[in-house]
């Protein structure tokens, strides 16, 4: 169980006995089922989550302080 995390699921009592007895019922374990009609229920709202667009965040300059200048070319003689 290295890569789950946990929720919480807050039920009145009547709605738990409800979910409860269909589990039971069912077959279903409660925190399985409870995993399937979230991803089934976000799968219906074609919802997905945008992967990172950058890999590392720009550094910000800290005020006061300069770019270093690029390097000057030799000046060109003519031929």
């Amino acid at each position: 169980m290295k890569d789950k995390n946990k929720i919480s699921v807050v039920l009145s009592a009547v709605e738990f006995a409800r979910f409860d007895t269909y589990c039971a019922e069912k077959g279903f374990k409660k925190s399985s089922l409870i995993a399937r009609l979230i991803r089934e229920h976000m799968d219906r709202e074609s919802f997905r989550v945008q992967g990172t667009l950058f890999t590392e965040q720009p550094q910000k300059q800290s005020a006061g302080t300069k770019r270093p200048r690029a390097a000057k070319r030799p000046a060109r003689r003519g031929n």
